[in-house]
């Protein structure tokens, strides 16, 4: 059944997802130091700097929803590029933005341009790796998410003193790197396991030997037969071990957005606010710090991930995220600026060891071929209605109740994210995905 002579080069699919990876961490991290001069002259209100937040997120919802679908009825390749056009319009229609109406519309459409990518990106990494790297793929991409805002974090401190204009400098830069992902893009073969699973065995091979030209004949015969799988109706989702699993998905990384992005969007505005740094500038830099912390976590996980496993890492990081929080509040109720940076760098440094890489793997290792694009959008959006209610709240509930007691609550649902994440284990280290479906059936 393996067919060379019908395939051609493939492109370099971990770099295409990395590159996915990092233009939505660019683009969401941007925003927080845009936020700095739009605020100031724009004269933003709390509610309306939750809204312009919210907008990339609400479109990231609609983005997942329908992008998961899509690659699992039509093909993990329908949306490799145009989802990347629509980014570039989203990023140019916000930084040309005449009021708050224009930028909320730009901010959307950038928002859904993500949201299709998000289970495009994890299914590419979960089915295109071998089973004892695809740790380290996830880990890889979720580090170029971190290397990605923190290039906006730089970038935007650079453009800072460009005066009222620099927040449209700063999202318009977000279409550089489009045409990068582009040309990485270009030639990447569809996925051999959704083929095979279609019965369409002569692309399947064609598409493994261009990912994996060095293979003989006997080695690709043995990958395509391995993906065999059983054919299930999708209602099978809510039931039984799958409904475990479904509640490990998107609980996780639902509790994960609800307290990361309201402290990722807002922290620099934070500092600066409760005067514990001296100028925009510094409030940029220590962001960045902290998104270095968070990278740099990754990078010690990512040659372990595979051999730790998943669980542990995600409920280690989690706890840690909730101790850095809790000593955040402790020290955002008097003067103690540095204890706040200590607690800053605790939960940065959570995240990073486990919860920013594994909720994603989780929610495609743990599903078969078919429902995994599905699954993985059904992830990401219910994740994005936590982080919309984060971005809108967050500004509101530290008017209304102060920045202790909202630390507070992010801490605890840290907390909670840390005992759901036990309560519905499923370690997927080291197991095929083929076997990880037969073990649940």
């Amino acid at each position: 059944m393996a067919i060379r002579s019908l395939s051609k080069p493939a492109g370099h699919p971990l770099a295409a997802a990395m590159l996915g990876m990092f233009l939505d961490g660019f683009d969401l991290s941007i925003m927080a130091i845009a936020l700095l001069p739009l605020t100031r002259v724009w004269q933003l209100s709390p509610g309306q700097t939750g809204s312009i937040m919210a907008m990339v997120l609400i479109g990231s919802f609609v983005g997942a929803l329908g992008g998961g679908w899509v690659s699992d009825a039509f093909g993990r390749r329908r949306l490799l590029l145009p989802n990347i056009l629509l980014y570039g319009v989203g990023a140019l229609w916000s930084a040309c933005s005449p009021d708050l109406l224009q930028l909320e519309i730009g901010r959307f459409l950038t928002g859904v341009a993500i949201g299709l990518d998000y289970p495009l990106v994890a299914t590419i990494v979960a089915e295109f790796s071998a089973t004892a790297r695809r740790g380290r793929g996830f880990a890889w991409i979720n580090l170029s998410w971190f290397v990605g805002a923190l290039a906006s974090s730089v970038l935007g401190w650079a453009l800072l003193p460009l005066g009222d204009t620099s927040w449209r400098w700063m999202l318009g830069s977000a279409v550089l790197p489009v045409f990068l992902l582009g040309w990485l893009r270009r030639d990447l073969p569809e996925s051999p396991r959704w083929l095979w699973r279609r019965g369409e065995q002569k692309r399947a091979a064609a598409a493994l030997a261009a990912l994996h030209p060095d293979w003989d004949a006997a080695t690709q015969e043995q990958a395509l037969q391995g993906y065999t799988g059983q054919s299930l109706p999708l209602r099978d989702l809510f039931r039984g071990v799958w409904r475990r699993r479904l509640i490990l998905a998107i609980l996780p990384w639902f509790l994960l957005d609800m307290v990361s992005l309201g402290i990722a969007l807002y922290l620099p505005e934070v500092l600066r606010e409760q005067s514990w740094v001296a100028s925009s500038q510094a409030a940029a830099a220590i962001n960045a710090a902290l998104l270095v912390l968070s990278a740099l976590a990754i990078a010690y996980v990512l040659p372990r991930l595979d051999r730790w496993g998943r669980i542990p890492l995600q409920m280690a990081g989690f706890a840690l995220m909730a101790l850095g929080l809790t000593i955040f509040a402790w020290a955002a109720t008097g003067d103690h600026a540095l204890v706040v940076l200590l607690g800053a760098a605790l939960y940065a440094i959570g995240l990073g060891l486990g919860p920013a890489v594994t909720v994603i793997a989780l929610a495609v290792e743990l599903f078969p071929t078919p429902w995994r694009g599905t699954v993985s959008g059904w992830a990401t959006a219910i994740s994005r209605l936590g982080a919309v209610s984060s971005a809108l709240l967050f500004p509101i509930l530290q008017r209304d109740l102060g920045l202790a007691w909202v630390l507070l609550l992010t801490a605890a649902l840290a907390g909670l994210a840390t005992l759901v994440s036990w309560r519905y284990r499923v370690e997927s280290r080291a197991q095929s995905l083929e076997a990880l479906e037969i073990a649940a059936r």
